[in-house]
């Protein structure tokens, strides 16, 4: 089961415009002076919708992975699993730094993407400009589309479970949100 949470997030086509007229309105605010009833009437428009954000159960490691897969009727020893992981990760990398598109079949596709500051000449750039290697995964088909098999279950959200707990260790009886 895949845990969620909800999440509030505005809606308006406008969201530009509003959080400008927010910031226009704190600014009057900390001026003493009345915010204008324009920016008043945009922020009051603004529109909200509750959405569903995946809540992590718990983070696997390599480790973890490999026991897994050793547990699924495979033939292999957990190490054996744990050293081709690894080795893997070694080898995708290698391939990549040679500029290769490393694919896995239906676990997707990597690839490096570059980050560089421009240059007006051409002549002038170098490879002193790129800042940054990027690593790009790609889904493959096994990811693709997970809903058809996923099932759900409404949890807190990160943010009340850590309220609640604080409150449990001062032991208060009410949660503030």
């Amino acid at each position: 089961m895949i845990p969620y949470s909800l999440t509030k997030k505005p809606i308006n086509a406008n969201l530009i415009a509003i959080n400008q007229a927010k910031n226009r309105i704190r600014a009057a605010q900390e001026a003493g002076v009345q915010p204008s009833a324009e920016d008043l009437a945009l922020v009051n428009s603004e529109q909200s919708e509750y959405f569903a954000i995946a809540q992590v159960s718990k983070k696997m490691s390599i480790e973890d992975l490999a026991h897994h897969i050793a547990n699924h009727q495979c033939p292999y020893s957990y190490a054996d699993i744990q050293a081709i992981i690894l080795r893997t990760i070694d080898c995708v990398k290698e391939q990549l730094l040679e500029g290769k598109k490393v694919s896995l079949g239906g676990l997707g596709d990597f690839q490096v993407k570059l980050i560089s500051d421009g240059e007006a000449d051409p002549g002038k750039f170098t490879s002193d400009n790129i800042t940054d290697v990027k690593v790009v995964w790609t889904c493959g088909s096994e990811l693709k589309n997970l809903r058809p098999e996923a099932e759900f279950k409404e949890v807190a959200s990160r943010k009340a479970q850590a309220a609640a707990l604080k409150a449990m260790k001062k032991g208060e009886g009410t949660i503030v949100l």
